[in-house]
């Protein structure tokens, strides 16, 4: 049995890049960039104005000014102001000359066809070229997913057509003869299929929308067709819930051998998720054998199965930080390494955390308030408050 520092050496030996495509503008949204992107223009392109207003002289100490001419947003005209002379101007047209600043509507007085300062200020009112950033600056590095505000960059220095990381595929297979769909009732002895909705969803959290999920009973033929199906070894990575163990109908490794996969490790000294199984296939395809119960799905995704898709998407890889226990943790006491979910958040520029109370592997009725792993070394049975421990955060921050 491995340690998770080294099984987390293995994932990294054995798990790389995918290659990227080109994409529209639109479909950018939430991928990974892959290509350095400047600006082949100055932002903004021209000297415009801030606000609606006149453009004056900066020079120009008068107080009454002649209204000569009207420059709306989208229009250019080329006007030399004398002084005394005023151009009534728009938000965001572009100012005809340079050596100009611009008055606020709200600070004239109008008497068509000339306006009276009521008040002056230092306040150029005009955006210059350039200002923002030059041509040629480097504007978004690879590496970063694109939000909403890194969407609208893109749009603004034109780059409609985008090189990206191609989504992973995903194969998910829960399995067990007990499991039933959430829709349903469940019978003694039965329960509702989770791991299903909990692995899609943080697939999309962590910017993978690609998963096809699959459910078979704990019957090695019927797994077998449904791989076969699937066409399973045209996915990039393949999750199979449950079945990791070595009981009598844990089929998981048969699994991997129908796929081709060699197995890297079988087992890891972790709390919870200790049966889990990580291996590859000839043709780079990434194969997990997760344990079957609900918390050891989430400890097994943040700590393996997000590195993979990290290292897939040539994304910067989570990595564990340190905070302070603002409570003491009690019966700790395990042989393996446990990661135990807990509550993260900053106090006073602190990071702290809480840990929060579960009673098995299969307890997710205190995930929705986690947002972090603590990492509890093996053999301990205490943590007081205040202690320094290694984090790993599954969300963002609270507050």
């Amino acid at each position: 049995m491995i340690s998770v520092l080294q099984a987390q050496e293995l994932i990294d030996q054995h798990s790389g890049p995918l290659s990227g495509e080109v994409v529209s503008l639109a479909r950018t949204r939430g991928r990974v960039l892959r290509e350095t992107v400047a600006s082949a223009e100055d932002l903004p392109p021209f000297d415009l104005s801030a606000m609606d207003g006149y453009a004056i002289r900066s020079d120009d100490g008068a107080d009454e000014f002649d209204v000569v001419a009207e420059i709306r947003a989208g229009q250019a005209l080329d006007w030399q102001l004398e002084q005394g002379q005023a151009i009534r101007i728009f938000t965001g047209a572009r100012l005809p000359g340079p050596g100009l600043k611009v008055v606020m509507q709200e600070h004239v007085e109008k008497s068509d066809p000339k306006i009276r300062l009521l008040k002056r200020t230092s306040a150029s009112n005009v955006r210059l070229r350039g200002e923002d950033s030059k041509a040629g600056v480097v504007l978004l590095t690879p590496g970063i997913t694109l939000d909403a505000t890194a969407v609208a960059l893109l749009a603004s220095v034109g780059k409609t057509s985008v090189l990206v990381s191609k989504q992973p595929r995903i194969l998910h297979l829960t399995t067990g003869d007990e499991i039933v769909s959430p829709e349903q009732t469940p019978k003694p002895g039965q329960i509702r299929n989770s791991n299903a909705s909990l692995i899609s969803a943080l697939c999309r959290e962590h910017g993978d929308d690609a998963v096809s999920h699959f459910h078979a009973g704990d019957n090695l033929p019927s797994l077998l067709k449904i791989f076969s199906d699937a066409k399973a070894e045209t996915y990039d990575m393949v999750l199979i819930s449950g079945g990791s163990g070595q009981g009598t109908y844990d089929f998981s490794a048969e699994l991997f051998r129908h796929l081709g996969a060699a197995i890297h490790f079988r087992e890891v000294n972790v709390r919870p998720g200790r049966p889990l199984i990580f291996g590859t296939t000839a043709q780079s395809q990434i194969v997990f054998g997760l344990p079957g119960n609900a918390l050891s799905h989430f400890v097994c995704f943040h700590l393996f199965v997000r590195r993979v898709l990290d290292r897939l998407l040539t994304r910067p890889g989570s990595t564990a930080t340190r905070g302070f226990l603002a409570e003491s943790m009690s019966d700790t006491m395990n042989a393996r390494e446990t990661w135990w979910p807990a509550q993260a958040s900053l106090k006073n520029g602190r990071l702290e955390c809480r840990a929060l109370p579960w009673k098995s592997s299969g307890d997710i009725t205190r995930l929705p308030s986690a947002n972090a792993l603590i990492q509890v070394p093996a053999s301990t049975s205490h943590l007081d408050a205040g202690t320094m421990v290694e984090l790993l955060l599954t969300r963002n921050l609270i507050s």
